[in-house]
C-alpha cells in the first residue's frame, strides 16, 4: 500500500488516473485515450479510494478530505460516488468497482496498478481527446466566490461551482476540467 500511496498516476480496468493533474482518461473503442468528464469532488473522492483500494475508506475519512472543513449533508456523497460509478462500472459485468459497506463508508475493490516514473511520459494529454482533428470542446468552471462575507456560506458557493460543472459533464463529446487543475492552468 505504500508504493499505492505515494504514486501519482494508478491505472485499473481500462483507465489511467492521474492525481496531480487531477484527470481520469479512459479508453474509447479503438483504445485511444480519452479524458473523462467527472468533477472535481468525484475526482477528489477517486484518489481517496484508489490510494486505499482494498481497504475500507470511512465517510468522515471521506468527508474530511472531500469537503474539508465544509459541512454538507450524506446526499452530497451519495451524489459523488453515483458520478464515480456511472463512469466507473459502464460496461462492467461483475457489480461496482466501489463497494458499499452500510453506515460505514465504501471500499475501491478493482485492482489498482501504480505507473511507475519511467512509464509516466505516456500518459495520455488532453490533446489527445480530439476527435477527426477538431480539438474537443472544453471548459473550466472556476470557483464561484462568496461575496456574502459569512464564512458559513462558502459551502454553498462550492456547491453551485459543482452542480455546474456536473451538468456541463453530462454533455456529450464535452470536457470538463475540474476546478482545482483550471485554477493552475489558469494562473500560469
Amino acid at each position: 500500500m505504500d508504493g499505492l500511496a505515494s504514486a501519482e498516476v494508478f491505472e485499473f480496468e481500462g483507465f489511467r488516473f492521474d492525481r496531480a493533474g487531477g484527470c481520469l482518461f479512459g479508453t474509447d473503442r479503438a483504445g485511444a485515450a480519452e479524458p473523462v468528464a467527472l468533477g472535481s469532488r468525484a475526482l477528489a473522492m477517486l484518489a481517496l479510494l484508489v490510494e486505499q483500494q482494498g481497504q475500507l475508506v470511512s465517510k468522515d475519512e471521506i468527508f474530511d478530505v472531500v469537503w474539508p472543513g465544509i459541512a454538507v449533508e450524506e446526499a452530497n456523497l451519495t451524489v459523488q460516488i453515483s458520478a464515480l460509478r456511472r463512469v466507473l462500472d459502464r460496461g462492467r459485468e461483475q457489480g461496482s468497482c466501489i463497494q458499499t459497506v452500510p453506515g460505514r463508508g465504501y471500499r475501491f475493490v478493482a485492482a489498482v496498478t501504480r505507473v511507475a516514473a519511467e512509464d509516466r511520459s505516456s500518459a495520455p494529454s488532453h490533446s489527445e481527446g480530439s476527435v477527426g482533428g477538431r480539438p474537443r470542446m472544453s471548459i473550466v468552471v472556476l470557483p464561484f466566490t462568496n461575496l456574502s462575507g459569512d464564512r458559513e456560506q462558502q459551502y454553498f458557493a462550492d456547491g453551485i461551482t459543482d452542480d455546474v460543472t456536473s451538468d456541463l459533464s453530462r454533455i456529450v463529446g464535452m470536457l470538463v476540467i475540474s476546478r482545482s487543475t483550471g485554477s493552475t492552468c489558469v494562473s500560469h
